[in-house]
């Protein structure tokens, strides 16, 4: 037996080929942008939580560029306690030329305490290896371009704790 072939007519394969390739141009469009690019989805206020998920809407945030970031917290931290997740943008803002400001609360310059603002600004100059390795990730190469403020504040018991951070974007170097 031999075997011969089967002629298809050339419009049925010109049918069949503009089908296939319809089809694959639908899959291929989304209707909406992905939620990374999405600046919808992105936040000037944010709550830390020692979460690598804080750490993604902060890229985000950044990388949108937003003129201003607030991030407040759900508990108390002490200036010199600082969470390594927050040293890494810290110490990425300074490798990138930005400055850490310290803000004391409004009512009263923390005479209980001046030693207090002196360890906040040694914690954050204490750069680990885990630090340094930080600051390159890609992650946090957005708050580079950015400046912070650590806003202090009094708690019911009379001690200083962060309110919140503050970046601001720096205006571009001129050259």
């Amino acid at each position: 037996m031999k075997f011969k072939p089967r002629v298809v007519p050339a419009a049925s394969v010109g049918v069949w080929l503009l089908l296939g390739i319809g089809l694959c141009g639908c899959a291929n469009s989304p209707n909406e942008p992905p939620a990374a690019l999405s600046t919808a989805a992105v936040k000037s206020e944010l709550q830390f939580l020692d979460v690598q998920s804080f750490d993604r809407e902060l890229a985000g945030a950044l990388a949108a560029p937003l003129p201003k970031v607030d991030v407040s917290f759900y508990d108390h931290v002490t200036p010199s306690a600082l969470p390594e997740r927050l040293q890494n943008w810290l110490t990425s803002v300074e490798a990138g030329g930005g400055t850490v400001k310290v803000t004391p609360p409004k009512s009263e310059i923390t005479a209980k305490d001046p030693f207090l603002l002196v360890s906040l600004v040694s914690s954050l100059w204490s750069a680990t290896k885990i630090t340094k390795a930080a600051v390159q990730s890609s992650q946090f190469r957005f708050a580079r371009n950015y400046d912070v403020e650590v806003v202090l504040k009094e708690d019911d018991k009379g001690q200083n704790v962060v309110d919140k951070l503050v970046f601001v974007m720096r205006a571009p170097a001129k050259p």
